[in-house]
């Protein structure tokens, strides 16, 4: 294997880049002469900016790629696949959660003809709560989606240079690697690996990103959410059908009044709390329509830094 490219999507972690690039120096050169570092980010309230400066001042093998906004962790990722020069790409975090010192498990394990290798973890080292929604939403997908996702899986992975060309070739918005890999279908396997704590700082994929996730993974990848609402809104109107039959017959055959304004107000509230779900699953959809015919780039790329004009574009 010619070059690897480690591409590790950061924000606001000036506090941990340091220790990190210092412990992929010293796991990298065990697997490949040839290899490098390639950070993504964007918008910072910190010296992120600055010490990445700094550490491909150190080392040219670090480099990084400024984005313009927040485009997202996922399109940052693509990002760095689109510029990385490496025959094969680890994709990892950059809050220590994700341990360097694993990637010789994963760069193992392709060897052996996987085109994907991810990480998996016994725990995650987050709160009982966060926790608890990560297994919620990975089940909610399991429910709503065509795609088996283990319930640990993570972003920590090595893929290879055909599967990440792959990747490239979905222009969505709102990608998710996760099923976008998935859809591939390429050989892909697990690992077991570390699950690290965060040293410095705190997260910035606060719960409302992870509804957002959640919410665009299933729309993204699924129009199973449309057939629910069709069944419920049948369910719904076969309720109303059989209560209005029910009271009919009551009226009819034993002469027993039709209880009106709490019925009617009950159904009334019923239906139409039903339809505006319905709406707000279909304008999801249309709000998606909406935002890919508009054709928009996925990034846009303010500043590289470290790379080489004839490295790829």
């Amino acid at each position: 294997m010619n070059c690897i490219s480690v591409i590790i999507p950061v924000r606001n972690e000036a506090d941990n880049l340091d220790e990190l690039t210092r412990r992929l120096h010293s796991v990298l050169p065990q697997l490949s002469a040839e290899y490098e570092i390639v950070y993504v980010t964007d918008l910072n309230q910190d010296e992120t900016l600055h010490v990445l400066r700094r550490l491909n001042g150190e080392n040219p093998r670090v480099k990084t790629i400024k984005l313009s906004n927040a485009f997202g962790q996922h399109v940052a990722v693509m990002a760095g696949m689109a510029i990385a020069t490496g025959d094969a790409v680890v994709i990892m975090d950059g809050d220590l959660q994700d341990f360097p010192e694993d990637i010789p498990l994963l760069h193992q394990k392709m060897l052996e003809g996987f085109d994907i290798v991810y990480g998996t973890k016994t725990h995650k080292n987050d709160s009982r709560l966060r926790n608890l929604l990560s297994r919620s939403f990975v089940k909610v997908l399991r429910l709503l989606t065509d795609f088996n996702m283990d319930l640990n899986t993570c972003m920590f992975r090595i893929i290879s240079r055909r599967a990440a060309d792959a990747v490239l070739r979905f222009k969505e918005r709102d990608p998710s690697l996760t099923f976008i890999m998935g859809m591939i279908g390429f050989p892909t396997t697990k690992v077991m690996v570390t699950s690290g704590k965060r040293l410095h700082g705190n997260t910035s994929y606060g719960y409302w990103r992870q509804l957002n996730l959640a919410i665009s993974s299933i729309v993204s990848f699924s129009t199973k959410p449309l057939r629910i609402v069709s069944l419920a809104g049948l369910g719904v109107s076969g309720l109303a059908l059989i209560h209005f039959c029910f009271a009919l017959t009551k009226w009819a055959l034993f002469g027993v009044p039709v209880a009106g304004w709490t019925s009617l107000a009950a159904l009334l509230g019923l239906v139409g709390g039903a339809i505006l779900f319905a709406q707000g699953i279909t304008g999801e959809y249309i709000a998606r329509i909406f935002m890919e015919s508009k054709d928009r780039p996925l990034y846009i790329v303010e500043e590289k830094i470290g790379f080489s004009e004839e490295k790829r574009a």
